[in-house]
């Protein structure tokens, strides 16, 4: 039997990537909704339906969820200025819902709709993206142990010519520059700080990096109870974008400019002009050290392992978008897997393997590798 789903911004940067790839497999039945969503076929020849509807008007999310998904993904941003309207009325639906969020405290409140999800019998999700779905996954592989993770960095650079939207630029402005909390219980950090350097293997090369705010600030210190050193950072390819914004950012920390956001619009529209200055090839890592129990010499074993996300051909963005693919094909059983059975709502963490993104992600230019970097012996810190 053919399952529903709706893709809403199903147009977007990161929605057409998934209505693509969902609308490959025959037991699934896409429908695009966005404010000028129209029906089109696929180059295979697969119908995909399409919906208008602008669900901030009255009556938007009623119009909707008439089309009754089974799965409904959500691809809207910027999440930051959106409530938890949509993703309550799907509960009391009794249709599942994901998202595609990176907001820290859309992910981290989902878990507000728990009770009623899990009434109604559905799964409610926030944050199937790379943050905090794929950088957790890579975590969990590298170090399957939670309790022996004790220190994780995680840096995202993605090439200067792959797309990117309104939504996205609004979100990383309207934090840069204004304090972002530890996810240590640390200092606070300052978005677009903390600037530094970390070299890709080719043909991603090396890369500024600096702090960002992202869901695993308010997560992963409940996640990874003995976690003591974290960092999260991003990066843009060329260095005129990255340190210009760098240095805005400490206007906005020393309260000579305003918040960035107001600058989306002209900011997206110098980085589309500079487009061609830069390549297609983007990349992220996880870093992650390992504490061994300690040994009979009273000495820890430290372990630090890597893994790395290389994305080439423009198929960066491919990668963002794959956690909501997995997902519904887990929740409809389909792709090989076995039906999900887990309801209620939380953020998109331990719901997916690394092999099973990487399985979704075979037939793009994006490759996966891991393995262990250094070993030392640290003194007794009981």
């Amino acid at each position: 039997m053919t399952a529903r789903v709706l893709v809403l911004g199903g147009q977007g940067v990161f929605g057409a990537r998934i209505v693509r790839q969902l609308a490959r497999d025959p037991d699934i039945a896409v429908t695009v909704a966005s404010r000028r969503a129209q029906g089109h076929s696929t180059q295979d020849g697969t119908r995909i339906d399409g919906v208008a509807v602008d669900i901030t008007a009255p009556g938007g999310i009623d119009r909707l969820l008439e089309r009754a998904p089974a799965v409904l993904v959500d691809t809207v941003g910027p999440f930051q200025s959106r409530d938890l309207a949509l993703p309550s009325r799907c509960a009391e639906a009794g249709i599942h819902y994901i998202d595609i969020a990176d907001d820290r405290a859309r992910v981290a409140g989902i878990g507000q709709l728990d009770a009623l999800a899990r009434a109604k019998g559905v799964l409610i999700v926030s944050g199937a993206s790379t943050v905090p779905a794929i950088t957790t996954a890579m975590v969990e592989a590298l170090v399957p142990q939670a309790a022996e993770v004790v220190g994780i960095d995680v840096g995202i650079s993605p090439g200067n010519r792959a797309p990117r939207g309104l939504a996205t630029v609004r979100g990383i402005l309207g934090y840069c520059g204004h304090r972002i909390p530890s996810i240590t219980g640390g200092d606070p950090e300052f978005g677009w700080g903390g600037l530094t350097r970390f070299d890709y293997p080719q043909p991603v090369g090396t890369r500024w990096m600096s702090h960002v705010d992202t869901p695993e600030r308010a997560l992963w210190a409940e996640r990874f109870p003995s976690l003591q050193r974290a960092s999260l950072r991003a990066g843009l390819e060329l260095d005129v974008l990255h340190l210009g914004l760098a240095l805005l950012s400490r206007g906005v920390r020393a309260g000579v400019l305003p918040g960035l956001d107001r600058f989306a619009v002209p900011m997206l529209w110098l980085a589309d002009r500079l487009e061609s200055f830069g390549t297609d090839a983007g990349a992220m890592h996880v870093r992650v050290e390992r504490r061994q129990p300690i040994d009979r010499g009273g000495t820890h074993s430290s372990t630090t392992h890597t893994g790395l996300l290389i994305a080439e051909q423009a198929d960066g963005p491919q990668i963002p978008a794959t956690p909501a693919i997995v997902l519904v094909k887990k929740l409809l059983g389909l792709g090989g897997h076995a039906p999900l059975a887990v309801r209620g709502a939380m953020p998109c963490l331990g719901m997916m393997t690394l092999g099973e993104l990487m399985q979704e992600l075979q037939g793009y230019a994006i490759r996966y590798e891991g393995g262990k970097l250094q070993v030392s012996r640290l003194p007794n810190q009981r």
